[in-house]
């Protein structure tokens, strides 16, 4: 049962700390990002809720009664943002792993992964996320080879940045049991040798065969690892985070990291479709918030396909740089639609993962079929990244929500035209077209698949362009944001996207004291300030969950 106080009461609550000041944290001296423009004001906090905006001239009575006074010294105060969707105990697994972004080579891959293995304990498994070969001056997909000679005596798993793929060494497909005779699983690719010989690579549901011998992580491994990637997204000034695929165990653990008053950001729970009992057991509960909104469990994750960099993403016609191939249906269609009417039935949010514009029509299809047009519930999808030009107007239609990821965006556009086509290439990554049409978006990472760094997204999503080499124009830039729609990406948005617009996702009395304090206006007339900006102070609840130089 939802457990927020009624926003009447929260009002009664600020008239009557108008009337005689109830402050526990004031900030002071900075500049607040209104909806209607930036303001000198300060923010009186109480009980993890804005309580009043006061001019500056009127806040003295504001100054003797707040037991704190923050000095924001001309800092930029912005809504809280919000990373939409990711994956929590993947992100801290990841900052735990062998570190394989940004590598340049496979051999660069292989000397990380020794590197590690030479450090660890006989029979330790070998873990790593990050590599992409598509930044590699061979662009084939890996084989085990070069990896079994040098790290022969114990099993390795390194998974593909996007988590769609991952490669084994020859002792972990032993492990796995993976040999010739071994045949695809639904919705999974047993990548194979010219005789039929696997070469370590499994794209999407083929990794279950490794994942079901893989060392199952302790309660203890899973609340490490939620609490470091909790520190590290408010690090970069994210408050709440949507956990795309929370599983039993993780939700467990997230339960008692709020009970006990430890989680750093607010998690937006979606749930692992998968898992029937753990579907059961929620489904039977219903949506739930807990009485701080620090957790929230009421969305329900699913997957129509994989990932275009593993070919993996369906495609309605076959890869232009693999003719043979559509990519995967992760998910048959009379799963979704059971699950889906299932979530519907107890009040639950749909989320479904579909970037191949053959996955995403047919999850529309599902979602009219199911939920007819305009859903109360904002059945969403993930990623949307190939959109077919029919398919557009159906996310407003149908109140479908895209959460979608600038920096897939830059990342994928070196080689995405490649994957697609000169006739597809403009259906990709496509948000102008989507809002233009009525379509709501929201906007994250996909973390670990990419950096949380929302500086990063916003500038993906205003330039369509990397980082580096700014010089050039924006791939296909007549689909990219403002600036302002950028900033709602990571703020209002998501809100509306979690059911959360009524109490978060803004800077107002009544609202929750989620705010984020950067050096600079995000605003400014040259982009590259986005990149330039530096957190200062990361605050949820009203309570500092990140403070530069110091410690939260």
């Amino acid at each position: 049962m939802l457990r927020l106080l009624p926003l009447l009461l929260l009002a009664t609550a600020v008239t009557s700390a108008v009337a005689a000041p109830r402050c526990e944290r004031l900030l002071v001296g900075g500049t607040v990002h209104l909806s209607a423009g930036p303001q000198r004001l300060e923010i009186a906090v109480a009980e993890g809720r804005i309580v009043a905006l006061v001019p500056p001239g009127e806040a003295q009575a504001w100054r003797a009664a707040a037991a704190e006074v923050v000095e924001l010294a001309g800092a930029h105060v912005y809504p809280g943002l919000t990373e939409g969707p990711g994956h929590v105990v993947g992100y801290g697994a990841a900052l735990e792993q062998v570190d394989l972004v940004g590598t340049a080579s496979y051999a660069e891959v292989v000397t990380r992964a020794r590197a590690v293995a030479d450090t660890l304990p006989a029979g330790t498994w070998v873990l790593g996320r990050g590599w992409d070969q598509n930044d590699w001056p061979d662009k084939a997909l890996p084989t085990q080879a070069a990896l079994s000679a040098a790290v022969p005596n114990r099993p390795v798993l390194l998974r593909r940045v996007d988590g769609h793929a991952v490669l084994l060494n020859a002792r972990a497909l032993a492990e796995a049991g993976i040999t010739v005779e071994s045949t695809d699983p639904a919705g999974g690719r047993i990548l194979r040798d010219a005789g039929g010989a696997p070469t370590g690579v499994l794209v999407d549901a083929a990794a279950d065969l490794v994942e079901r011998v893989l060392p199952r992580p302790t309660a203890a491994d899973i609340e490490r690892r939620v609490l470091l990637a909790g520190r590290t997204l408010a690090s970069f000034g994210l408050t709440s985070i949507h956990d795309a695929g929370t599983t039993r165990a993780e939700l467990a653990v997230l339960r008692g990291l709020e009970r006990d008053g430890r989680l750093p950001v607010r998690v937006y729970a979606i749930l692992d479709g998968g898992d029937d009992e753990l579907l059961a057991a929620e489904f039977g509960n219903g949506p739930w918030l807990s009485r701080g909104g620090m957790l929230a469990v009421r969305a329900v994750k699913l997957y129509a396909d994989g990932a275009l960099g593993s070919r993996g993403a369906a495609l309605s016609a076959p890869y232009s740089d693999e003719p043979g191939s559509r990519g995967l249906e992760v998910t048959i269609s009379a799963r979704l639609a059971d699950v889906i009417r299932r979530a519907a039935k107890a009040g639950f949010q749909p989320c479904v993962h579909a970037i191949g514009d053959a996955a995403v029509t047919r999850t529309l299809d599902i979602y009219e079929q199911v939920l007819g047009v305009g859903s109360t519930l904002r059945p969403r999808i993930e990623h949307a990244q190939i959109v077919r030009p029919e398919d557009v107007p159906r996310f407003a239609k149908l109140g479908v929500i895209a959460a979608v990821q600038p920096t897939h965006c830059t990342s994928d556009m070196p080689w995405a035209p490649r994957r697609l086509g000169a006739e597809r290439t403009p259906w990709a990554y496509r948000w102008r077209s989507l809002l233009a049409a009525g379509a709501r978006l929201e906007l994250g990472s996909d973390v670990p698949v990419e950096s949380p760094d929302p500086g990063l997204g916003m500038w993906a999503a205003v330039t369509r362009r990397p980082p580096e080499g700014t010089a050039e124009p924006g791939w296909n830039l007549p689909e990219a944001l403002t600036r302002t729609e950028a900033i709602a990406g990571f703020s209002a948005w998501p809100a509306y996207a979690a059911f959360e617009e009524g109490w978060r996702g803004a800077i107002a009395p009544a609202l929750a004291a989620d705010l984020t304090v950067l050096d600079r206006s995000l605003e400014e007339s040259d982009p590259a300030t986005i990149l330039q900006a530096r957190v200062l102070r990361t605050i949820v609840a009203g309570r500092d969950a990140f403070v530069a130089g110091g410690t939260s």
